[in-house]
């Protein structure tokens, strides 16, 4: 997809490792929050909306419309977010061109087993990503820009 310069899957969205080194990486001008949750709640939209710089777009969206949005080409250079991979794994099922997934940040939680560092995935996650690599997106694990990339379907081996 034009001007899709970085697709992320981070549970914290937004916030200083997205808006320094990858904004400034890719040269991004607009970032766009797919969350069913977060698209529905006007609190943490306000608050995404107020994490980015003046300078840059910000859209948050449920997957639905995700769809359709990305359904047009992409008029600015363009980070997507989402905090887990089932919902790039629907846009890419609905027809969304993503060649590349970065994955920098899954936390700890009670279902899911550190795989990476500081990621965790849980046994859903693990399928949706499989799905994905299936579908020949390339999956990595890319904390910033500097460290090297980890390809996830290395380290889904066996899982």
């Amino acid at each position: 997809m034009q001007n899709l310069v970085l697709t992320r899957i981070d549970d914290r969205l937004i916030h200083g490792q997205i808006m320094t080194a990858w904004s400034r990486v890719t040269h991004a001008e607009q970032v766009l929050v797919i969350d069913d949750g977060v698209a529905k709640d006007d609190f943490m939209i306000n608050v995404l909306e107020n994490a980015i710089p003046e300078n840059m777009a910000i859209g948050v969206f449920n997957k639905e419309d995700a769809v359709k949005f990305l359904s047009q080409p992409l008029e600015a250079p363009t980070i997507i977010l989402v905090k887990v991979p089932q919902t790039l794994e629907y846009l890419v099922d609905n027809g969304i061109d993503i060649g590349e997934i970065n994955l920098g940040g899954m936390g700890a939680k009670d279902d899911r087993e550190r795989i990476y560092h500081t990621i965790s995935t849980n046994t859903e996650e693990n399928e949706s990503f499989k799905h994905l690599i299936d579908k020949s997106v390339h999956v990595f694990i890319q904390i910033m820009p500097q460290n090297d990339k980890v390809e996830m379907k290395d380290l889904l081996e066996g899982k």
